[in-house]
């Protein structure tokens, strides 16, 4: 197998219904349809798009290898020596896209050292990147004011409509926000979001679903309010992560709220950065048609989700590749510096792990 070449990775690995019942109708034609036309039509909740998940593992296209396999056999190519000599052969970082048609369970995720995890659970810190948002369209974020623990947890025994304390956010494509462990969040409808996560190489990260909107489904998925259940909920392990008396507010959104820098270094090339969290970096490059540069990742590798356009990358060392949107990527080590040339106006977002270092160059 070529490492001097960056690698697709499988674009339809769509979480089942069963474990989505809230998806949504905007992924496939939105980001999915040029290369999946079927998309266009199905309820898609969740697209992993990057995952060394051992239960929902990306496959490297044209091998019969999953990312997972891939990095375990190979790790300085894939990874770098300096990461493996750092942090070990794991890739943590985890990217989906997420949309629903019906609010997300609003939900928590532990720290990794939580008590009630199980030895294969961790906890999931993650970060939202706004890609699309209709009118109107926003997140649940913490609560509008105070309550206490006592009465918040009275309000979901009783299965109370939580909706009057919960903190409603509008947003709008480019807003990120980092959803640190003992974050309360949920989802609106109406949101394409990129969620990159770190999860712990080998585990499954975790997450605290403390109230579901009082909706009940049958064995489908589906909506039931008459004959459905509802899902399982975790409340006792959720209120004891939690702060509702102080995660309360814009005051509390902004403290999660980041910015990114808008550079352009070179003509037809606008990169904005988003800060790194202790995991990773988020990065967006806007490309227009024809312009051609340099990518080398130092210290680690990238991972690449296209979102629109048609761009090619090549490895020095290595064959072309296209990427049109909707397909995801992993860049090895081995394959940098990277060319990259837009055949028309595109767009993509990389995510490598904090300590790389990323650098764009124009051709020589």
């Amino acid at each position: 197998m070529n490492l001097s070449q960056p690698m697709k990775l499988s674009p339809d690995l769509f979480t089942p219904l069963t474990r989505t019942p809230w998806a949504g109708h905007l992924i496939g034609p939105l980001y999915k349809k040029d290369i999946l036309p079927a998309s266009v039509h199905e309820p898609i909740g969740e697209a992993w798009e990057v995952s060394c998940d051992p239960d929902f593992p990306s496959q490297v296209l044209g091998h019969d290898l999953s990312l997972l396999e891939l990095i375990q056999q190979k790790p300085e190519a894939m990874l770098s020596p300096e990461y493996v000599q750092e942090h070990g052969v794991n890739c943590e970082i985890l990217i989906k896209l997420l949309n629903a048609d019906d609010p997300l369970s609003v939900q928590v995720h532990p720290e990794d050292d939580d008590p009630n995890l199980k030895p294969e659970e961790c906890g999931k810190p993650e970060s939202w990147l706004v890609l699309h948002a209709e009118p109107g369209a926003g997140l649940y974020l913490g609560f509008s004011r105070p309550i206490s623990t006592q009465d918040l947890g009275r309000m979901l025994e009783n299965d109370d409509d939580l909706r009057p304390v919960l903190q409603f956010v509008a947003v709008k494509p480019g807003d990120y926000f980092e959803i640190e462990p003992g974050v309360p969040h949920a989802i609106g409808p109406g949101l394409v979001l990129l969620e990159p996560q770190r999860i712990l190489f080998g585990k499954s990260g975790k997450t605290y679903r403390f109230w579901d909107w009082g909706r009940r489904y049958d064995g489908h998925g589906r909506v039931d309010l008459k004959h459905g259940k509802g899902r399982p909920l975790h409340i006792a392990e959720a209120l004891r992560i939690i702060k509702p008396m102080e995660q309360v507010g814009e005051a509390f959104v902004s403290t999660l709220r980041r910015q990114a820098i808008t550079e352009k270094p070179l003509d037809g090339l606008q990169v904005l950065t988003y800060p790194a969290n202790d995991y990773y970096q988020v990065i967006r490059l806007e490309m227009k048609p024809q312009v051609s540069f340099l990518v080398e990742i130092q210290k680690g590798f990238g991972t690449l989700v296209s979102l629109a356009g048609r761009f090619i990358c090549q490895g020095l060392h290595g064959q072309p590749q296209r990427f049109v949107g909707g397909e995801p990527g992993f860049i090895p080590h081995q394959a940098m510096p990277m060319i990259v040339r837009a055949e028309d106006a595109s767009s993509c977002v990389l995510v490598i792990p904090k300590g790389a270092e990323l650098r764009l160059k124009p051709l020589q």
